[in-house]
């Protein structure tokens, strides 16, 4: 199995708060650059990403993802094995990012 290219990904990401019930959103979309081709590697696409986090009880998140991207050169072996792993430590890096609610509270989890 061959190396494959870097992968390049020119992203706009967006935070909304105000949704009814306390939600939020992380919305992730490419964009196009007037750079154009990278110069090593390939233009990867994050066609749409979603993360809708909603409250549901105490000290727990209900949280559904919406994700089509083409990572470009990916079989869908691939994508069925590995790009799951990918969206987790992701995941984990989002509930991360959160402060905690209490030093002694109970855990979020997403």
């Amino acid at each position: 199995m061959a190396p494959h290219p870097r992968r390049q990904f020119l992203v706009l990401r967006k935070w909304r708060t105000d949704l009814p019930r306390g939600g939020c959103v992380l919305v992730s979309t490419s964009v196009d650059h007037a750079t154009g081709q990278p110069e090593d590697g390939v233009q990867a696409m994050i066609v749409s990403s979603q993360y809708l986090m909603e409250p549901c009880g105490m000290g727990r998140t209900r949280l559904t993802y919406i994700c089509r991207a083409d990572l470009r050169g990916r079989s869908p072996d691939w994508y069925n094995k590995v790009f799951g792993h990918l969206c987790a430590m992701e995941v984990a890096r989002i509930r991360n990012s959160f402060p905690p609610l209490s030093p002694c509270g109970p855990e979020t989890k997403l």
